[in-house]
């Protein structure tokens, strides 16, 4: 179906509970369980790290990794604000949504990796930080960044649902609106300072590394690197996440918007990859492409991904073809993603004959958390008006709540099209 989104609805139509969301939630419950052993057991029986690795998939794939696929709230909202590409305002929600959740399941499995937990709030305390750690950084960021602009920015969601269905709390509402109002300019200002931050520092740990990351991804330009490949994965992640919901749940797709979506990412990516290469030209690195070792073969796999990605999106914002869109969005962040996770394990010896790979119970949490955020995302799409559609979407929604509520609590807009059917 292809429509001009001009609100966000929740998906109504559809019952919350489902086969997919009781999966998700049983792996989160595993999760959580192994976890509770993890906590009790240590590190040691549970991981596959060790004192070479001491970095497993939970931060080099949950934090690193999932973290650059949700900037979608970051990267979406730098073009909607800063560059006037104003019918993004209208994926905003979605942007935002996903990236808390991204960041919230990065951050409680950072603290879950972490040695000693109990210690963790030691961060609260800045006379016991080291000012000279980019982790000092993520770690003060990160958390700063997802409960206070993120979650700011995912409360009017919720306090609209509350507005229309729990009446007696409507002063409540308006009061917490208008103290928002007041404070939102220094929430979006920070919304763009921190990510920019935290994922730039994320480099920075990996340029400390030296010479134990392969030159071809060893580089003084990895902090900007880093965040310049977190903008084109929030934007596919977003693009990608409407695009599946409109595909599974039937909505309406707005073309001219997941054009603009698409355009934009392509030559974010077209960007980087010229500053890559040029960066691995000017530093005599290319030669170190082509010999034969697994090095230049991931390197050249995401090189060939993040390519095919850039020209699919191209091709399929000229023609307008949604199924390509998806696809394209999807290479995407797979390619971004081999890129935040290559330097971190794969690309990384930190010295002769070390060794690592996930154990089962590594890769169930890792898996479980990632089921945590898609069912909370279902859950709240289908509740609140997270998704955009057109206004006729709205006014169906409105129907629904008036013939199913006992006592209908709509806005004035409700009450008012309610009053025409009469």
């Amino acid at each position: 179906m292809i429509g001009f989104w001009e609100r966000n609805v929740p998906v109504f139509d559809i019952p919350v509970r489902s086969r997919a969301l009781y999966v998700l939630t049983g792996l989160f419950l595993l999760a959580f369980g192994l976890v509770t052993y993890r906590e009790l057991a240590g590190l040691g029986p549970v991981s596959g790290m060790n004192d070479a690795y001491a970095w497993g998939i939970w931060k080099t794939f949950n934090v690193m990794t999932l973290t650059g696929l949700g900037s979608g709230g970051f990267a979406v909202g730098i073009a909607a604000y800063l560059f006037g590409r104003k019918r993004l305002h209208a994926v905003m929600r979605t942007a935002l949504l996903t990236s808390f959740l991204a960041y919230i399941s990065g951050m409680t499995l950072l603290g879950v990796d972490v040695g000693r937990p109990w210690n963790m709030y030691l961060v609260l305390m800045p006379w016991r930080w080291n000012y000279h750690s980019p982790l000092l950084e993520v770690a003060v960021c990160m958390p700063l960044y997802a409960m206070f602009p993120l979650f700011l920015e995912n409360i009017p969601p919720v306090l609209e649902w509350v507005h229309e269905f729990r009446p007696n709390f409507r002063p409540l509402v308006e009061k917490a609106t208008a103290v928002m109002s007041k404070f939102y300019p220094l929430v979006v200002g920070l919304a763009y300072l921190l990510p920019a931050m935290h994922q730039s520092s994320l480099g920075a740990l990996m340029l400390l590394a030296g010479d134990r990351v392969h030159p071809l991804w060893q580089t003084p330009f990895l902090p900007l690197l880093y965040v310049w490949a977190a903008a084109f994965m929030g934007f596919s992640c977003v693009a990608g996440t409407l695009l599946f919901c409109a595909i599974m749940w039937k909505r309406p797709m707005d073309l001219d918007i997941l054009q603009e979506l698409s355009r934009i990412t392509c030559y974010v990516i077209v960007a980087w990859l010229v500053f890559r290469f040029s960066d691995l030209l000017v530093n005599g690195k290319i030669p170190l492409a082509f010999q034969f070792n697994q090095f230049a073969v991931l390197f050249w796999i995401e090189m060939v991904i993040l390519v095919v990605a850039a020209v699919t999106l191209f091709d399929s914002a000229k023609l307008k073809n949604a199924r390509m869109m998806f696809h394209a969005h999807l290479i995407t962040a797979i390619g971004g993603m081999m890129y935040r996770f290559d330097p971190t394990t794969l690309a990384f010896k930190p010295k002769s004959g070390a060794f690592y790979f996930p154990t089962a119970m590594e890769i169930l949490v890792a898996l479980g958390f990632v089921s945590f955020a898609v069912a909370v995302f279902i859950v709240a799409a289908k509740k609140l008006a997270i998704i955009p559609a057109p206004i006729s979407y709205w006014h169906d929604y409105e129907r629904e709540v008036l013939a199913n509520a006992p006592e209908p609590q709509l806005s004035t807009s409700g009450q008012a099209l309610a009053a025409a059917q009469d």
